[in-house]
């Protein structure tokens, strides 16, 4: 399973938490230092310009490493063959392993390098091996590979990448797949159906406990689906798809149905997002305007690129103008203020925890006095027949 320490992330998780209310003033910062010394985290987490700053580090120095060692390996001829690329990323990914497990990184920089470079030499191992075994392109069989992988990544270490790249790897697989059974016809229907499918099980099963160190990656997976949700029937994808895969240059068939869809998904994302209050359909709807836009204005040359796209940007700073208005004062739950993330997370009650400190020390054991009782072996006050 995962590679972090789960009891150090609930840690963090708790911490992020009650650093949360420190900020709103509800707790003091002792009563989270106390907190936070009881629910340690042993991780190695710098800031953001650290971590940027290690991650390249560590990229240069896995990239010379490896340039080292081909060199080193190019007279046997095997440095240039699939199998020396994995055993660089092989490599690579003990080199991560160890960080994780001896040092304790945790999004450091340099445990994302380490698993970056190692699943880069995997990809290239897998395409130059397929490359060297097949007449075709492998496509279908290089997107499985990638899927596998970076599925076993995705749940090894909850990197947001590395789903990133399992759920496009997916799609890619199905889309190809269905090309190859049943034409290029039926297969923007299917991907609706598969992105839909991907983007119902991540919002139903991505906020179960069990999952709770994968809650990210769930939500990475949400904008994914929904932007394929979009673009398997974009009328301009759909299109190019017409002329590259089936040689067809007339008009696209259901093209009503394809442009209704392009107009229409982003704003049922947008008002689908302000009746769930769902912020992942918010922006993606709002994301998802522009595309619109474009993809319209590829075909109807109204007006120049630059007006069009002035145009296009003014609407949409007037929907979230209007958005932002119409929830200024809560509607059923949902408001533009920042989200009140106390409870988020496990229901935590943060006063219940804040008590729960105060009173979880152990009482210190009064002074012995030189008066002793007991020793009565008659029921009495503490005393005995010898008294």
């Amino acid at each position: 399973m995962i590679a972090y320490n789960k009891t150090w992330l609930a840690n963090l998780r708790l911490q992020q938490q009650v650093k949360d209310n420190v900020e709103r003033g509800n707790i003091s910062h002792d009563e989270f230092n106390a907190i936070a010394e009881k629910y340690a985290v042993g991780f190695y987490s710098p800031n953001i310009f650290v971590r940027v700053g290690l991650f390249i580090v560590t990229c240069i120095i896995v990239l010379f490493a490896d340039g080292l060692l081909s060199l080193i390996a190019a007279g046997g001829n095997i440095a240039e063959t699939g199998g020396w690329a994995i055993f660089l990323g092989l490599l690579s990914y003990g080199a991560l392993e160890l960080m994780i497990n001896a040092k304790y990184h945790f999004r450091s920089g340099v445990d994302d390098a380490l698993l970056f470079t190692a699943g880069c030499a995997f990809i290239g191992g897998f395409a130059m091996f397929l490359h060297k075994t097949t007449e075709a392109p492998g496509f279908l069989p290089m997107a499985i590979l990638v899927f596998l992988l970076t599925l076993y990544l995705t749940i090894r270490f909850a990197d947001m990448l590395a789903v990133a790249v399992c759920c496009a790897s997916f799609l890619w697989m199905v889309f190809l797949y269905w090309t190859r059974v049943a034409g290029v016809s039926t297969a923007p229907f299917i991907m609706m159906l598969v992105s839909g499918a991907i983007y119902w099980s991540a919002r139903k099963y991505g906020s179960r406990k069990e999952v709770i160190n994968y809650a990210n990656c769930f939500g990475v997976v949400q904008i994914l689906s929904l932007i394929a949700l979009y673009a398997a029937g974009n009328y301009y994808i759909i299109a190019t798809l017409s002329v590259e895969m089936m040689n067809q240059t007339g008009p696209v068939a259901f093209g009503v149905l394809f442009w209704v869809w392009t107009i229409a998904v982003p704003f049922v994302y947008i008002g689908f997002g302000l009746k769930q209050k769902n912020a992942i359909l918010l922006r993606t709807g709002l994301l998802l305007v522009t595309a619109a836009v474009l993809t319209f204005r590829n075909y109807y040359h109204l007006l120049p690129v630059d007006v069009m796209l002035t145009i296009a940007g003014l609407a949409l700073l007037s929907i979230v103008y209007a958005i932002m208005r119409y929830l200024k004062k809560p509607k059923h739950g949902f408001t533009c203020a920042e989200p009140d993330k106390v409870n988020a997370l496990d229901h935590l009650k943060i006063e219940s925890l804040i008590v729960a400190e105060t009173f979880s020390h152990t009482p210190t054991a009064p002074a012995n006095d030189g008066a002793e009782f007991g020793g009565g072996d008659f029921g009495g006050g503490g005393s005995s027949g010898g008294f």
